[in-house]
């Protein structure tokens, strides 16, 4: 049997999530409307390939966590 090797187009094409891609850069830039998107109780709602990227990036769903964390705490002292 006559093997090709596999390329890294290729690779990264079959382990990719099913979402479509999004970057750090991209992610970081959606993240306000991601938190508003939660706390409004409509996560589902968020840009597509938010939630695999949060899944997969330690960097941004700390992110993320501190955003929603943040204005969790603002609401709070305003309702208070």
């Amino acid at each position: 049997m006559n093997r090709r090797p596999i390329d890294l187009l290729q690779l990264d094409a079959l382990t990719r999530p099913a979402e479509p891609y999004l970057s750090c850069e991209q992610c970081f830039d959606e993240l306000d409307a991601h938190v508003e998107a939660v706390l409004a109780g409509h996560a589902g709602d968020v840009r597509p390939g938010m939630h695999a990227h949060l899944a997969t990036c330690p960097a941004c769903a700390e992110e993320a966590e501190s955003l929603l964390a943040l204005v969790r705490s603002i609401a709070d002292e305003e309702t208070s």
